[in-house]
């Protein structure tokens, strides 16, 4: 029986300029015990970006295609033990799929996932229709880069946030119907934001806490940090 965990990070092979400061929010900011009760999966070449950040993974999962030997070598040259889950080539699914799915097969009750954005806009763009899974609802999972957060909701929320702060909100469904939200600059009451044209880009927090209450739809939150 496989073991369950509550927190799982999942690294991914994109761009992450400042390895030190996503260590520091994973650890100080989101509370992520990395010596206990957290999961560690790579997602193929994400394994580099573990190195990187000094984490060593639990698991790499992937068709191994962007993992060297030269990071295998490295990330198996210490004491704890790494599973390694191969998948073929010829997948419908991204590494950075599979590894999710493991982690929400596991029972992950949060997924922080770092590494998410890359120059690869496609491979970026899938990270974030991630977010919007059927697999996905319900779970706490979040992408996370040096100066935001970004998430899903299909349900009314409240957001954590610092007055000035920036955060925008793009509607994934057709429509997201908002009753109304309050802690924002620019209000929304009764009234619907569509997939296109985008009218939710760049507003911002008044204060400490926004709270967005909404009928239906998908929204994806992207929260400056």
């Amino acid at each position: 029986m496989q073991t369950k965990f509550e927190k799982v990070i999942v690294v991914t092979n994109g761009i992450i300029g400042d390895y030190s400061l996503i260590y520091k929010r994973l650890t100080r900011d989101y509370k992520f015990d990395i010596n206990a009760g957290t999961l560690i999966i790579a997602a193929d070449g994400g394994a580099k970006n573990c190195l990187n950040m000094r984490l060593a993974p639990d698991i790499v999962i992937g068709d191994m295609d962007s993992i060297t030997i030269k990071v295998i070598e490295s990330i198996t040259s210490g004491k704890k033990p790494i599973k390694f889950i191969n998948s073929i080539p010829e997948k419908d699914e991204s590494d950075t799929q599979l590894a999710v799915a493991y982690a929400v097969g596991l029972g992950a009750k949060r997924i922080l996932i770092v590494g998410a954005a890359g120059d690869r806009i496609d491979h970026t763009l899938a990270n974030l229709f991630l977010l919007a899974s059927p697999s996905a609802e319900n779970k706490d999972i979040r992408i996370l880069t040096e100066n935001s957060e970004i998430f899903v909701t299909r349900k009314s929320c409240g957001i954590a946030g610092t007055a000035g702060k920036m955060v925008s909100l793009f509607s994934l469904s057709p429509y997201t119907n908002f009753i109304k939200t309050s802690g924002l600059k620019y209000k929304l009451k009764n009234e619907k934001l569509l997939f296109s044209p985008v009218r939710g880009l760049s507003n911002s927090f008044i204060g400490s806490k926004a709270t967005i209450e909404i009928s239906e739809g998908t929204l994806l939150i992207i929260k400056e940090l």
